[in-house]
């Protein structure tokens, strides 16, 4: 049986659009009751970070591939951390806390996407 090649982008970018937001109320970011109109900087932000993941992500790879076969992978981390700050920033209304925050934020997208069959 042969396999699907399509859908996996709704995966990475569902999970980019939720991580950001994840992470925020994990952090302790929103005080308060929840509401929409107080996520949406958030989501906006995740869903920035969704498209770039899958347009931008693929290309900085690539030409840090050298560079990523000397830190055996790990730097494709600095890049999704690149691309949570560039992204926070685009923004009105949504910082990013903290280094800390960006991290766990690409590392749950990274988890979850590896997880769900988002990325090979």
């Amino acid at each position: 049986m042969k396999k699907r090649r399509g859908g996996n982008w709704t995966i990475v970018f569902l999970c980019c659009t939720l991580a950001v937001p994840t992470v925020a109320i994990m952090f302790g970011v929103y005080e308060g009751q929840l509401t929409l109109e107080l996520l949406k900087p958030a989501l906006v932000t995740g869903a920035l970070l969704g498209a770039a993941h899958l347009v931008l992500r693929p290309v900085l790879r690539l030409l840090s591939a050298p560079l990523g076969c000397l830190t055996l992978g790990l730097f494709g981390l600095v890049i999704d951390v690149g691309m949570i700050y560039a992204c926070g920033r685009m923004v009105k209304g949504f910082t990013v806390p903290g280094p800390l925050y960006a991290v766990l934020t690409a590392m749950l997208i990274n988890v979850i996407c590896a997880v769900a069959g988002g990325r090979k």
